[in-house]
């Protein structure tokens, strides 16, 4: 087990060395920054003596229609309830985190395929060491990138005579947990799978899967189709780490403390087991593709 850690321990700090040097994070950090600004000052010039109103701004009216046609003015209420924050810090999150997560599990496979992996594992290392130090590397990273995204929206907070409020501040905390869930998604995608390509379909195709099956509670229908997607959502909610985010969200919304806690705690939980699946798996399946 020593041996394990300490080569998790290597190969995570290689793996964040290679992000480090590599422009293709800062471009893509650079480029959720500026989301995020734009839609934060494009908010400011949305408000009215009435409040907001996203039919003052050619950006917003897009984006407050398409949302209310899908999922309701209820929504839409909640999700600008405390201003632009909300929606701007997931907006600037997403492209940082796909590059993080998608890159993870390309290169999984790649090495898998190209049987750089199987190389690695004649040393001290084994391929469960091999996949901590990227989960290692893809949650540190993160860390750090929550941290920017704290002073940038402090920042533009402070510029804009605007505040962040506690639901922004909780989402800050949902955001890093539900990335550990999907980051080790990514990796049971990587161990199941034989090259890179097989790899990034089967994440992406379970990521938009679990997102479609959220979005449906959301949406107005009725009849045996409610009643059909009622029944699968129920069956795919345990597995999906947005439940628990929608979780955490709702317990917040009713100050419940002890249910935002439980909510950070399942998706923990959650991570676990998929990444215990995810050893036993490639001790099973072994590293050759």
């Amino acid at each position: 087990m020593s041996d394990r850690i300490n080569a998790a321990k290597v190969i995570a700090k290689r793996k964040i060395f290679e992000t480090i040097i590599n422009p293709g994070f800062y471009i893509v950090q650079t480029i959720g920054l500026l989301l995020g600004y734009f839609l934060i000052t494009r908010f400011v010039q949305s408000i009215d003596s009435s409040g907001f109103n996203f039919q003052l701004n050619p950006v917003y009216d897009l984006i407050g229609r398409s949302l209310e046609g899908a999922l309701g003015a209820t929504f839409i209420d909640k999700l600008f309830s405390e201003g632009p924050f909300l929606f701007a810090l997931y907006v600037s999150f997403i492209p940082a985190f796909l590059y993080l997560s998608v890159s993870s599990v390309f290169k999984f496979g790649l090495e898998k395929k190209i049987g750089a992996l199987e190389l690695i594992t004649y040393g001290p290392a084994d391929g469960t060491s091999y996949f901590m130090g990227s989960f290692a590397r893809d949650v540190l990273i993160t860390v750090l990138y929550i941290l920017v995204l704290v002073v940038f929206f402090g920042i533009a907070a402070a510029l804009n005579n605007l505040v962040l409020g506690p639901m922004f501040l909780y989402s800050l905390v949902l955001i890093f947990f539900i990335s550990l869930a999907i980051y080790a998604y990514g990796i049971l995608a990587s161990v199941l799978t034989d090259n890179a390509a097989s790899s990034i379909a089967l994440f992406l195709g379970a990521l938009i899967f679990f997102l479609i099956i959220m979005f449906g509670s959301f949406t107005i229908v009725s009849g045996y189709v409610r009643n059909l997607s009622n029944v699968i959502a129920w069956i795919i909610k345990w597995l999906s780490p947005f439940f628990y985010w929608d979780l955490g969200l709702r317990a917040v919304e009713s100050g419940n403390s002890l249910f935002f806690l439980l909510s950070l705690f399942l998706l923990l939980l959650l991570s676990g087991i998929i990444l215990l699946i995810s050893h036993l798996t490639l001790n099973a399946r072994g590293v050759r593709s």
